[in-house]
């Protein structure tokens, strides 16, 4: 089956985001919070107050869906429902199936990828004091419901989805994890045959997240934003945190982990940033040398001063170098159409074996529907993509070759 593939976004509800935890991050974070979640360009709160709230006003049609309609509204965008008579040429999803970087694909596959919010929540200082309760097995419930329901609305539908568990070792602890890796990971196989199988079969499912089908999901989200931290300091949450690895690295599970200085931060920024640096990892990769990462956002920095911006990125580089198993997605950088120009310059000017190491490990991802806060739509995000200025070699690396390897070990 002739794929392509978005590596990274989100389907899921309004009821999943711990907004209240988010909200206390930036109330009590003072300047820092301000500078790092309304003068970071175009992200979450920034979106507020442009074009009168348009991009959230957008943002917000798109995610009062259930994840079953969010799904078919990406597939309905990918097919041009949404764009004038004008704009008409420029669907993906023909009658056909899809047709891009001029050759005709079978259809389209995406990885929602899930985010443990619930796992460390804290009274609040409110009359209502409690801690939230947001169970794994609930957005679990929600994720499979969206993908059984878009089976069946749609059992000849273009799209493949693939969801990513979130999960927060270090904050469930050992029993938990163990469990939780044991539920929706039993009989895991990472082919892609078996992963086609479970989708196929994901119309079946009766709505018991105790009871998944096999091949639940294709693999784990990890959020340093959210509190996880790769290596822990702690021995209790360090031991929870290694057999989560070594579950992974034994079963060929792969591994999302946020990594650029932006994102939906409950915890300090500096705590954030520590946590969510690549050098975090060095540990954890010599530790378990055969783990599948992918370092979401290549590392990408829009904080502080400029010495900073490129630093994550090159050490992300350097893990590719001496691990097989790494990867990096250019998720929601690609919204500014601009950024694939600085891509190509960049990739053009490592040394040649550095070069090629990058090219086959880079992935496409469009972090929809977090986009949306800078981009008009899913569409847009993916034409401007196979219309820049990258190379076509390239620009197939990302969007087959490479994501395939990534989740299927395919070549």
């Amino acid at each position: 089956m002739r794929l392509l593939y978005d590596v990274h976004c989100h389907a899921m509800s309004l009821a999943r985001p711990a907004i209240g935890r988010f909200v206390d991050a930036f109330l009590r974070g003072g300047l820092q919070s301000f500078f790092s979640q309304v003068a970071a360009p175009g992200y979450i709160l920034a979106a507020l107050g442009r074009n009168m709230g348009e991009s959230v006003r957008n943002l917000f049609a798109v995610v009062e869906n259930d994840p079953d309609a969010l799904l078919e509204l990406i597939e309905n965008d990918l097919s041009g429902l949404y764009l004038s008579d004008d704009e008409a040429h420029r669907s993906v999803i023909l009658p056909g199936g899809p047709k891009l970087l001029g050759e005709d694909w079978d259809g389209w596959l995406v990885c929602p990828l899930l985010m443990d919010f619930g796992a460390r929540a804290t009274s609040h200082d409110t009359y209502y004091c409690e801690p939230i309760r947001k169970s794994l097995a609930e957005g679990v419930r929600e994720a499979l419901a969206g993908v059984s329901g878009y089976r069946r609305e749609r059992p000849n539908g273009r799209l493949v989805i693939r969801p990513f568990l979130g999960l927060d070792p270090g904050a469930r602890g050992a029993s938990e994890t163990e469990a939780a890796l044991s539920t929706y990971f039993s009989g895991f196989s990472r082919a892609l045959p078996a992963q086609l199988r479970a989708f196929k079969s994901a119309a079946r499912w009766k709505g018991d997240p105790a009871s998944p089908p096999r091949n639940t999901f294709a693999g784990v989200k990890l959020y340093p934003p959210l509190g996880f931290d790769p290596w822990p300091e702690d021995q209790a949450a360090l031991d929870a945190t290694r057999l989560l690895y070594a579950f992974c690295e034994r079963r060929g599970v792969p591994i999302v982990v946020h990594c650029d200085d932006q994102g939906y931060r409950t915890i300090a920024l500096d705590l954030a940033m520590r946590y969510t640096d690549p050098e975090r990892w060095v540990s954890a990769l010599k530790a378990y040398p055969d783990l599948v990462v992918d370092f979401a956002h290549f590392g990408e920095r829009y904080l502080g001063r400029s010495r900073a911006r490129g630093a994550w990125t090159e050490s992300i580089i350097r893990l590719m170098e001496r691990y097989p198993g790494v990867y990096a997605d250019t998720a929601f950088n690609g919204c500014e159409p601009a950024y694939w120009d600085r891509l190509d310059r960049f990739v053009a000017s490592l040394p040649a074996a550095t070069s090629e190491i990058v090219r086959s490990r880079l992935l496409f991802g469009t972090d929809f529907v977090i986009s949306l806060t800078k981009t008009r739509s899913y569409l847009d995000y993916v034409t401007d993509f196979a219309s820049s200025s990258l190379d076509d070699g390239l620009k197939r690396a990302m969007m087959t070759v490479n994501p395939a390897a990534f989740l299927f070990g395919a070549s």
